[in-house]
């Protein structure tokens, strides 16, 4: 219970059974119980708010990822032998490592990582090495995720680098500055801790304090509203079309209505893809299609005022779905909840819900006339 005494612990009656606690240090720990789900999810996020994206470091983050996440240089090996598993993604606002373990299990998971957020002990074989590993994945590198960074690009700039990373600027990654890179981006205050699935919530929370909330952190970190982007047009490598809208936070009105309108539209279009990555500041969403050079930009300028109300009706139903669909699983859980609550404490995917609930349709037609020619993005693939 000490660990717990050392917190500010935030348990809502409505909410259960799920308990929010803010550490002294600014790590955040959510706990929810998933009572017939077969195994836990556990995730680390790491804000990158202290660690931007330049020309010079871009792709650094990615890299850090695929080093950190080796723990002591056989983590995922030594999970699978334990029938535990182990996944890592870097998005523009944190990275995420995410371990999967059963019921019996949570040491595991924690212990892992605790391995990853240890002092980085790397070389430049060890960076040679898992670079080589990256240009195959800059490789296969899919349309959606090309089409979605030209319209981030097209729309903030340097601003909006792809965490994917550039190839050029990696090739002069040091071990001294991934060293660095490690420290700053798991910063206490950086980080925020989910565990979802079959567990006791108090004994989780208690335990995940002790690894991650005891450490010495500072204050976190809130960085000023990105600028307002910029509409036009982008070409990038790739095959497809898309237009983006760019939208404020994730619960404001004109986000969740950009997100019901792109699903919407990409309901009826064959081939069709929607990214969307919540975020607290600025985002982008982006509704494309893959299979033909043309069609997504043709289709949304046809948009006329008769097919508004058809499709305001079905853009809410699909997008209170696209949210709900990740509260049906542990992984969905830690995923949704976490990129939320490392950007702030307060976020939730219940207020993304409470506002598609309450959008109305003045407000989707505004966010529908987002991904204009005028206002929005449109980005094509040579």
């Amino acid at each position: 219970m000490l660990a717990l005494a050392l917190t500010i612990a935030l348990l809502h009656p409505q909410d259960a059974p799920r308990l929010r606690t803010i550490c002294r240090n600014g790590t955040v720990v959510l706990v929810e119980r998933m009572a017939e789900e077969p195994s836990i999810s556990i995730q680390l996020w790491a804000s990158s708010y202290s660690v931007p994206e330049t020309k010079d470091s871009h792709g650094f983050r990615h890299l850090l990822e695929h080093l950190a996440a080796k723990g002591n240089g056989d983590l995922d090996a030594r999970l699978e032998k334990q029938g535990c598993y182990l996944r890592a993604r870097t998005f523009r606002d944190a990275m995420q490592i995410e371990i999967n373990v059963g019921p019996r299990q949570m040491d595991v998971g924690i212990s892992a990582l605790l391995e990853v957020i240890k002092p980085l002990q790397v070389n430049q074989t060890a960076i040679d090495r898992e670079l080589r590993v990256m240009r195959q994945e800059f490789a296969t590198y899919d349309d959606p995720s090309r089409l979605s960074a030209g319209a981030w690009r097209q729309a903030f700039g340097d601003n909006g680098m792809d965490p994917f990373g550039d190839l050029e600027a990696l090739a002069k990654a040091t071990p001294e500055a991934l060293r660095e890179l490690h420290r700053k981006h798991f910063y206490p205050e950086n980080l925020a801790i989910t565990i979802a699935g079959p567990l006791d919530i108090r004994a989780a929370t208690e335990k995940a304090v002790a690894a991650f909330g005891m450490k010495q952190g500072g204050i976190r970190i809130v960085r000023d509203p990105a600028p307002l982007g910029k509409p036009g047009r982008i070409e990038v490598s790739g095959f497809g079309e898309g237009r983006a809208a760019m939208t404020p936070g994730y619960d404001n009105p004109l986000a969740v209505g950009s997100l019901a309108f792109a699903l919407a539209v990409a309901s009826e279009i064959e081939g069709s893809f929607v990214t969307y990555t919540p975020a607290t500041d600025r985002g982008v969403v982006t509704v494309g299609q893959t299979e033909r050079v043309s069609g997504m930009g043709i289709r949304i300028d046809s948009v006329g005022a008769n097919d508004l109300p058809r499709l305001f009706a079905l853009g809410r139903v699909l997008a209170r779905r696209w949210v709900e669909r990740y509260l049906r699983s542990p992984s969905g859980v830690g995923f949704i909840r976490g990129l939320l609550l490392v950007q702030s404490p307060a976020a939730s995917p219940e207020a993304m819900l409470t506002a598609i609930d309450a959008l109305t349709y003045e407000q989707f037609k505004d966010a529908a006339s987002q991904f204009s020619k005028e206002k929005g993005v449109t980005v094509v693939g040579n």
